[in-house]
């Protein structure tokens, strides 16, 4: 992988976050934007290509809409106390 330097511009709240986000997970603050940065454009290539598949097959059924809905209130919900993650809910 080849790394190129680059100068941004971000709010000074935003640098202050990313730091102490960075410290916290031992990485560089550079490493973590990094990876902050290839996260959001891998959300936004998935983004983009839901669009296209929507375009070709058209929106979802009110029933596969409700459906979509509460898997994603599901898995992305906050963990609690006694719960491992995705596959605990109440039934």
């Amino acid at each position: 992988m080849s790394l190129e330097r680059v100068t941004i511009t971000i709010p000074s709240e935003t640098l202050s976050a990313a730091k102490e986000a960075a410290d916290r997970e031992g990485m560089s603050v550079s490493a973590w934007l990094s990876r902050a940065a290839e996260h959001a454009a891998k959300i936004e290539a998935g983004l983009i290509a839901a669009e296209e598949v929507l375009a070709e097959i058209g929106p979802p059924t009110p029933e596969e809409q409700a459906w979509v809905d509460e898997f994603m209130d599901t898995v992305t919900r906050p963990v609690t106390d006694g719960e491992s993650g995705v596959g605990d809910h109440a039934a």
